[in-house]
């Protein structure tokens, strides 16, 4: 359940800052001042959601890592079952053949 707000705050989040450098760019003032503007807001917003974000990518770093463990996991299981058939099926074939030369 938690993803879910999470991902509707990320969505928030990302929508105020594009609303945000939208309204900086169309205001009516130099491009030297807007730039300024834009810069100050986006050092200040980086400091403010700093930590928050750098958490954020740990935890999905920490899934992906997970994730990836999982799949690793599985993979070996269906080789390992893969692998057992195929011996299975060889020593079935293997044995026919031994019987029909008998």
């Amino acid at each position: 359940m938690s993803n879910k707000y999470e991902s509707g705050a990320a969505s928030f989040i990302l929508g105020a800052l594009i609303g945000v450098a939208i309204g900086v760019l169309y205001a009516p003032a130099k491009g030297e001042t807007t730039r300024k503007k834009l810069k100050r807001w986006a050092n200040e917003t980086y400091e403010e959601n700093k930590e928050s974000m750098l958490e954020h990518a740990q935890n999905l770093k920490e899934k992906v890592k997970d994730r990836f463990a999982d799949a690793r996991e599985k993979f070996g299981e269906g080789k390992d079952k893969f692998v057992k058939e195929f011996n299975k099926r060889k020593d079935e074939v293997v044995a026919k053949f031994k019987k029909e030369e008998e």
